[in-house]
């Protein structure tokens, strides 16, 4: 009995230094190559502790740094993206099924917005494999002559497989909205009609997947904002303290796309995330120069009903503690993309770090 004791016990440790070395070797290798732009502008002691010893990733400590964070002993304190999963899971160990409804409803994003009111609720259509999408919605064509028709994943994140198809004289294009396509991506074949059965097999095509997908129209935001392609998201962060009591909305910002793909994170009081790759270009700054003012002015009521619509969705919920909400800030109301209960933090930390640091600073003067 000791024996085999003893055997499972080594047997364990074995595995644990495999992926420990695992750990030290193979993944800030991989995580190299792929940010040697980044790596390079970034102390070599600071990336040893962060990105070696322990889980940060390359653009995470690339983002602290553009913020202010420039030592270990500060940036230890900052949740790295690795360990976000394990403290949602930790933080709802006690509430009600551990959340898992509400997770559940989140994770489905028609079945989301079927629970959505009429006035936020986009036009959309669940497409799954093998089975018939049945008679297509009056909106589909009309849709697809205009501004597109976008599927997206039903369980997807990160803006995975989003796709935008658009009808016009030189045939049905392709954009991923939020992730480039790849260049051997499938065209369309010239055939018709671009019924939602087709376009949803085309789409698994292009994103090399066999999983159902929501289809609805291009939605456009408020003309009270600037312009910009794609629309503009207002991600809203609600929370409550425990089951039944008040839900609050902890945190808000716009992800605004600006020219040369780049996207700006941009609070309500009119502040932006440093970019942490390199500076905004001066088109870029014009631009959200022109965003800054228009949040505090006449688009203000279109970003303020997002708002409130994601603390009004939230109660509609099984109980949760936190949710994270992205809309697009339509005319005349705001209209629901999906929410996510197993956001990522590395967003909202930094909102937090610059506006402590803007207190605190104001504070000394």
């Amino acid at each position: 009995m000791f024996q085999r004791v003893s055997s499972q016990s080594r047997a364990r440790c074995l595995l644990e230094l495999l992926q420990q070395l695992h750990w030290w070797l193979i993944v800030p290798l991989r995580r190299a190559r792929h940010h040697r732009r980044l790596n390079a502008a970034l102390p070599l002691n600071l990336r040893l502790r962060a990105c070696w010893l322990n889980s940060y990733q390359p653009r995470e400590l690339a983002w602290w740094w553009a913020a202010g964070v420039r030592n270990w002993e500060e940036l230890s304190f900052k949740t790295p993206e690795s360990l976000v999963g394990q403290l949602h899971r930790q933080r709802r160990h006690h509430w009600p099924a551990q959340c898992r409804p509400a997770q559940e409803l989140l994770g489905d994003k028609a079945a989301l917005l079927a629970l959505t009111p009429p006035a936020w609720q986009p036009d959309f259509l669940k497409l799954q494999p093998h089975t018939p999408a049945g008679p297509t919605p009056d909106w589909w064509w009309d849709a697809l002559h205009r501004d597109g028709v976008v599927l997206k994943p039903l369980r997807g994140h990160a803006g995975r497989g989003v796709v935008r198809f658009r009808w016009g004289e030189q045939g049905l294009s392709q954009v991923g909205l939020f992730r480039q396509l790849s260049q051997t991506a499938p065209a369309w074949p010239d055939i018709h009609p671009v019924d939602p059965e087709a376009l949803h097999r085309h789409w698994q095509q292009i994103t090399g997947s066999q999983e159902a997908a929501l289809a609805s129209p291009y939605l456009s935001h408020s003309p009270l904002l600037p312009k910009a392609n794609p629309s503009v998201v207002v991600r809203v962060l609600t929370q409550q303290a425990e089951p039944g009591s008040n839900i609050q909305m902890a945190l808000a910002w716009l992800e605004i796309p600006l020219t040369d793909g780049a996207v700006a994170f941009l609070g309500l009081d009119g502040q932006a995330l440093p970019k942490p790759e390199e500076p905004f270009a001066a088109q870029q700054r014009q631009e959200l120069s022109q965003w800054q003012e228009q949040i505090k002015g006449c688009g203000r009521s279109a970003v303020q009903a997002c708002l409130e619509a994601a603390i009004t969705m939230h109660g509609r919920l099984p109980p949760i503690d936190q949710v994270a909400w992205d809309w697009i800030p339509a005319e005349p109301e705001p209209l629901l993309l999906e929410g996510n209960g197993g956001f990522g933090l590395l967003v909202p930390q930094l909102f937090q770090y610059l506006q402590k640091s803007s207190i605190t600073v104001e504070s000394r003067c």
